[in-house]
Order: structure tokens, then C-alpha cells, then sequence
């Protein structure tokens, strides 16, 4: 086989395995469905998966007692679920690149097996940090559909989320809007309301009684004062187990405060770029913005046109600016460790699946 045939068997295999990812990824999303369902039957073929769920818990614990079950209820499952992807295209594509890809999957499903169940994305976890937005999914982004069951269902890359709308969980999420009473923030709280969330309230006040029991903080006026809120925020749940999480509207794509907040690890941050003529739909700008952070979107135009491309890239080009007293390359546990917190550890189980549910 010359160098370039076997190049191309590579790079073919690689794209097989990551292709067959996806399809596991899509399968898992199908399992939460059935885990769902009505009918008995379809739960019991879920069942195995609800082990997984067990073996890591929604606080981010490992139970012991469910490693061995584990192995078999689900990295076992989803090796031979890629096993029979790469069989399937043993009839499209050349062998030499199929059994490539079989080699992978058996070398990672061998790998994984040597963890016990506890590789990168599945470890007790005391304090999360955010996830760093990419089109790949970190321990950090896995580690919340343990959280979440109900979405973030990728686990390598984001494709089925983007697709399904996984990238972010809004049920049994306490909200609150500053600038609620803006045209934006009225729309935006009719969509959140139209998607079932009842629990939003409005903010006046960035003190930490205001913030302590918010998950997530909507800035719908561009002209507040970003920093002091976020900050504020930031502090009020320093030593929560889940980073908090901030949607801010801005005019105009750049803003140099926007950008350092996109990769701070202490907090998910949202841009979400209100701009356009006189006369903008607020209402489809709301509906936009939902759908799109709904597919794990960080920066948000809300109109989908030739210049939201343009915006972005100037949004990647800005120059990220910290905010005062930024503490460099540090964790949230660290940061948490270092001094007082404000409020005790918050336990998130009124936040998450209520225990009568399947997860």
C-alpha cells in the first residue's frame, strides 16, 4: 500500500469513528426519550442506561456500589453500538478503512474499560467549572447532563445537541431579568414562559440576597452595568457545585468585557446581539435568541442573516477585556478555598429532575 492509500485509510477511519460518536451520541438521546415513555416496555430496553445515571450522580458523586453495572449497562452498550455502525458501512466503504475504524473503537472501549468507568468526563466533581465554548465537548460540558439529564447529551462532539437543542437546559431553572421591562425583556420572558419556565423574576438590585438563588441572569438592558452585575453574580454563587450562568444584551458585537466572559471558567456566558433597523421584531428577536441558545449557542444574533457572520467574526476579533481584580488562571474551587464564601454549599435538587422522575 503506497503512503498516500494509506493516508487516506487513516484519515477515513478517524472520520468513520468520529461519525460513529455521533451516532451513539444520537442513540443516548433516543434512551433519555424511551426512559420517558409511557409504555413499560420501551423503559425496560432504557433501563441499562438509568445505571449510568446512577453510577454518577445528578451532584456529580460516583456510587461505587454501581462501577461493575456500569461496564456493562453502558461502556459496553456503547462500544457495540459503534461496532455495528462500522459493520454497516462495511458494504459502502473499503474494508482496510472499516476495520481502521474497528480497531480505534476496541483500543478506546479497552481504554475506558481500564478507567473502571471513571475517564475524564465521569469523576466526582466538587466544584464545576464552566465549560470553554468549542464545537468539542470537555469533561466540564459532559459533567452537566448528569445534572441536566435532559440535555447536553454529546459527549464528544455537539453535534446531536445542536441538532435536537441540547446545548442548555432551561426547565427547573430559576431565572431573573434585569431591564425586565424593556420591549426585549418583555419578549424574552414571554418566550421563556411559552417554553414552560415559570420560575423568573425581576432584579433590581445586584446585591447578594438579590442573587444567592438565581441560576441563570438575563441582562436585557444594554445600558446596565454589565461588570458590576456579572461580578456580583459571580460572588453570590461562588460556592455553588454548578457555575451560574449570564445571557447579556449588547448593541453591537464588539465588546471587549462580552469577550473575556465568553472563556471565563467562572461563569457561562451568553452575547446576545440585539442590533438592527428601526423597528426590529422583538418578539422573533426573543424566538431566535431561544432556539439558538438552546443549541449551546454563546454568541447570539438575534436575526439570522448575512451580517450575523460578519458580527461574529468582530466579536472574535475584539480584544477581551477582564474585569477589575480578575484572578488569573484560577479555578472556581480555588477561588471558592481562598476566602469566605458567601453562602453555604447549594444543594441543586429543587433545580433539577424532581425525584419522582426518570432520569
Amino acid at each position: 500500500m503506497s503512503w498516500a492509500k494509506l493516508l487516506v485509510t487513516l484519515l477515513g477511519s478517524l472520520l468513520l469513528w468520529v461519525a460513529g460518536t455521533i451516532v451513539f451520541d444520537a442513540v443516548h438521546w433516543l434512551l433519555h426519550l424511551l426512559l420517558r415513555s409511557r409504555s413499560r416496555a420501551l423503559r425496560i430496553v432504557a433501563w441499562p442506561h438509568g445505571v449510568h445515571h446512577r453510577f454518577l450522580d445528578a451532584r456529580l458523586s460516583i456510587q461505587s456500589e454501581y462501577q461493575g453495572k456500569n461496564t456493562w449497562c453502558h461502556l459496553v452498550p456503547e462500544y457495540l453500538t459503534q461496532l455495528a455502525w462500522s459493520a454497516v458501512m462495511l458494504t459502502w466503504l473499503p474494508r482496510g478503512m472499516v476495520l481502521g475504524c474497528g480497531l480505534g473503537q476496541t483500543l478506546a472501549f479497552a481504554l475506558l474499560v481500564s478507567y473502571r468507568g471513571r475517564d475524564p468526563n465521569h469523576r466526582p466533581v466538587e466544584i464545576l467549572d464552566a465549560y470553554r465554548p468549542s464545537a468539542l465537548c470537555s469533561p466540564a460540558y459532559h459533567a452537566l447532563h448528569h445534572v441536566y439529564p435532559d440535555a447536553y447529551w454529546s459527549a464528544y462532539t455537539k453535534v446531536i445537541d445542536w441538532i435536537v437543542g441540547g446545548g442548555t437546559c432551561l426547565e427547573n431553572r430559576r431565572f431573573a431579568l434585569v431591564g425586565g421591562a424593556t420591549a426585549f425583556g418583555r419578549a424574552i420572558r414571554a418566550e421563556l414562559v411559552r417554553a414552560g419556565i415559570n420560575a423568573i423574576r425581576a432584579v433590581e438590585s445586584g446585591d447578594v440576597s438579590a442573587l444567592d438563588e438565581l441560576e441563570v441572569l438575563i441582562l436585557c438592558d444594554p445600558t446596565a452595568s454589565e461588570e458590576e452585575w456579572v461580578e456580583s453574580f459571580i460572588r453570590a454563587t461562588q460556592a455553588r457545585q454548578i457555575p451560574p450562568e449570564v445571557w447579556a444584551v449588547h448593541e453591537r458585537p464588539q465588546d471587549g468585557l462580552a469577550r473575556h466572559y465568553r472563556g471565563d471558567v467562572r461563569v457561562i456566558y451568553r452575547t446576545l446581539v440585539l442590533s438592527g433597523p428601526e423597528g426590529i421584531d422583538v418578539t422573533q428577536a426573543a424566538r431566535v435568541a431561544i432556539f439558538l441558545i438552546r443549541r449551546g449557542a454563546h454568541y447570539v444574533p438575534t436575526r439570522v442573516n448575512a451580517g450575523a457572520l460578519g458580527g461574529y467574526c468582530r466579536f472574535r476579533r475584539t480584544t477581551p477585556r477582564p474585569p477589575v481584580s480578575f484572578p488569573t488562571g484560577q479555578s472556581r474551587g480555588q477561588l471558592h478555598a481562598q476566602g469566605p464564601a458567601p453562602q453555604a454549599p447549594v444543594a441543586f435538587s429543587e433545580c433539577r429532575r424532581p425525584s419522582g422522575t426518570r432520569a
